[in-house]
């Protein structure tokens, strides 16, 4: 019967060898083999008291094994009677100190409870004794990655995967080790690999999510965390991540769902409510987001993340000196963290004697053995520090490192780009606009500021929102979301570009009512706003196609010096300018919009657009401001002239400036030497840089 059991056993059918087991002791009670094995199943059915109290018997039988010993310590481990678990396999290895089990086991025990040398030692000894142990090289590694001696444990995994190349687990652990060193893209092969062996396994579809996520990957770490779901349906983490994803993918409320979904199951889930706060801040909902993440800090007061989150949103309430301090705490927590620095040099500048600033210059010496990430936030951190400080040489070699390094990491099709924008000028012509023109929705509400990044766009939106009939909606992305959507839904086969040249003056008004429904709730039109501000500043590339929505809606064109504005903007990190990391790129994006801008002045009617140039306003604030007010039929208000006391939340990279009085330094950039500024003068054209 024993030998029925043990068949049983090693076919995997546990249970049915268990009761053979149970039979025997019945008729044996002090059976050794009896005894032993049903611990051991008993241990691998998850009653590990049981295993404990019956392998415990047959040690009393028969003392002088050390397997039973070892299997002991596997039960009592897995009941964290940690001290009880070592003197199991320490009593293991007094019988047999070649015993490899043993051996192996205590090296994991000793890496649970943090003391990765002494598992080292055991590991490297069952290692010794045979070369081709897989466990035991898998388990290595693990150690050796907590010691973050990395390159050592991706090559213990490997030489686990070389004697066994279905080693799933090996594969995990290499994908961990390899995303340990930020490269993702080796880290993603492995854990698929990992997954083509088994696709059951949580863990790999979470950590494959995360990767995906950090190489920008985010439909597809969606579709990883959806896959980690479908096994773990009630993953509190799981559904935080997912949240992570979905707001990467600028769908803020699918993440909010999500993350609610993660704090029903987990009500004090810090890392959850932290990421609530941030979708609810993309939301504008301000007040309810640093409400949010400073639950998340009562759960967890040293979370650098939900500290640099409280920063931020501080900063879009424009309390700077409450958000400096969260980011300074978040540096004391995080100090490599090269996007921190960044934030708090937004926030304001830093003496040269400052310890952030000193800081930052002593991890510039180092910055090659940071991440990535790191880097880039230390270099345009340490760039518009030196900026501030008069460092203009080693600003500009800042600048040009983070861009050069940011580069590397965005997609922009410069082609496709730039054809995007002649198809407009070439296409949206008068007798486009003509043949289709009169039938929109005739609302005067919507204001649209359009223009290149930082041109000046966020200094004219807050001077007409702080008009008391005007309610700015920021950078929503509205329209393009609208009418990407409708193209969608009204897709001819032939693209985009294609449906939108068929649309008839009916569907044109269909997209404007769509556009006000989208954005009254935020502009709190009903509670007085007459009207809003829509300051997607790409917005200009679809110019036509709004005025024929929107017949009555008004343009202001934010423009300024061409050289001004894209060294402005190459010395800022965007969510979604990807034009503006290489600066030969940038000149001749900026080229392809001035051609278009000039094209709109040409076919719009008169009175749809005023241009503002951002050089006059700041010499001339008074008469600017009241040309603005005019051009979109609102009355002078003298809050207008204070726009730096709206408390109104600011969500973009000109946040500290609109919240002072206007100041005219920054009329003129400093220029860099000739041959650095050549690619971008070579892009504007001779025109251009010469304007």
């Amino acid at each position: 019967m024993l030998t029925q059991a043990l068949e049983l056993h090693q076919q995997g059918k546990t249970l049915e060898a268990l009761a053979l087991y149970q039979e025997i002791l019945s008729a044996q009670p002090e059976h050794f083999d009896a005894l032993h094995l049903s611990g051991i199943a008993e241990y691998q059915t998850g009653h590990y008291a049981r295993a404990i109290a019956l392998i415990t018997q047959a040690i009393g039988i028969n003392p002088g094994l050390p397997a039973p010993h070892t299997n002991l310590g596997l039960a009592r481990q897995a009941l964290h009677q940690y001290d009880a678990a070592r003197q199991s396999y320490q009593r293991a290895l007094a019988l047999d100190p070649c015993h490899l089990e043993a051996l192996n086991n205590l090296g994991n025990l000793l890496r649970d409870i943090g003391d990765p040398e002494a598992a080292l030692l055991c590991l490297d000894r069952a290692v010794a004794i045979k070369p081709d142990y897989v466990s035991a090289l898998n388990n290595r590694g693990n150690v050796l990655r907590d010691l973050k001696r990395h390159e050592a444990a991706i090559a213990s995994y490997d030489e686990a995967i070389r004697l066994k190349p279905d080693h799933a687990h090996a594969f995990y652990n290499r994908g961990n080790a390899l995303q340990d060193l930020q490269q993702h893209d080796a880290a993603r092969r492995s854990y698929e690999q990992a997954l083509r062996i088994n696709p059951e396994v949580f863990e790999v579809w979470i950590n494959l999510g995360n990767t995906l996520r950090d190489m920008t990957h985010f439909d597809a770490a969606l579709t990883s965390y959806d896959q980690a779901l479908r096994l773990k349906p009630d993953s509190a983490e799981a559904l935080s991540n997912r949240g992570n994803v979905l707001q990467n993918l600028r769908r803020p409320d699918e993440a909010l769902h999500s993350y609610d979904l993660a704090l029903r199951l987990k009500p004090d889930f810090a890392e959850a409510m932290n990421g609530r706060g941030t979708v609810l801040r993309d939301l504008k909902r301000y007040t309810e987001s640093l409400a949010g993440i400073e639950q998340a800090l009562q759960l967890k007061p040293d979370d650098a993340r939900a500290l640099n989150n409280r920063g931020v949103t501080l900063v879009n309430l424009g309390r700077f000196s409450e958000a400096q301090a969260a980011y300074r705490r978040a540096i004391d927590r995080a100090p490599e963290k090269g996007s921190y620095y960044r934030n708090l040099v937004q926030a304001g500048a830093l003496p040269a004697d400052d310890p952030y600033f000193v800081a930052m210059l002593a991890l510039a010496q180092k910055s090659t053995a940071l991440a990535p990430d790191d880097q880039l936030g230390l270099y345009f951190a340490l760039g518009e520090a030196q900026e501030k400080l008069g460092q203009l040489d080693s600003s500009f070699e800042h600048y040009l490192r983070a861009n050069a390094l940011q580069r590397q990491r965005v997609y922009y099709p410069e082609p496709a780009t730039l054809a995007l924008l002649e198809w407009n000028r070439t296409t949206i012509d008068a007798d486009f606009l003509q043949s289709r023109y009169g039938s929109g929705d005739p609302s005067d509400s919507p204001i649209f500021v359009i223009g290149m990044p930082r041109s000046g766009s966020t200094l004219i939106e807050q001077i007409l929102s702080s008009h008391p009939q005007v309610f700015g909606i920021g950078e929503g992305r509205d329209f393009v979301k609208t009418i990407a959507q409708f193209a969608a839904a009204h897709d001819t086969g032939r693209g985009e570009l294609e449906t939108l040249q068929m649309l008839s003056p009916g569907q044109f008004r269909q997209i404007g009512q769509i556009y006000r429904r989208r954005t009254a709730e935020v502009a709190g039109v009903e509670a007085g706003h007459r009207r809003i501000v829509d300051k997607s500043l790409l917005n200009f590339i679809q110019l036509g196609l709004i005025h024929l929505a929107l017949p009555n809606a008004r343009f202001i064109h934010s423009r300024r010096a061409p050289i001004e504005t894209c060294l402005s903007c190459f010395s800022k990190l965007f969510d979604d300018v990807p034009f503006s990391y290489d600066l030969g790129e940038l000149g001749r994006y900026y080229h392809a919009y001035d051609a278009l801008m000039a094209h709109w002045r040409a076919v719009l009617p008169p009175g749809v657009m005023l241009e503002v140039q951002y050089e006059a306003l700041v010499t001339d604030f008074d008469a600017q401001a009241r040309r603005m007010l005019d051009h979109c039929g609102l009355p002078w208000d003298d809050a207008c002239s204070e726009f730096y006391r709206n408390r109104r939340a600011v969500a973009t990279s000109s946040v500290a400036q609109v919240r002072q009085p206007l100041y005219r330094h920054a009329l003129t950039r400093w220029r860099p030497a000739a041959d650095l500024l050549q690619p971008l003068l070579d892009g504007l054209g001779p025109v251009l840089a010469g304007a």
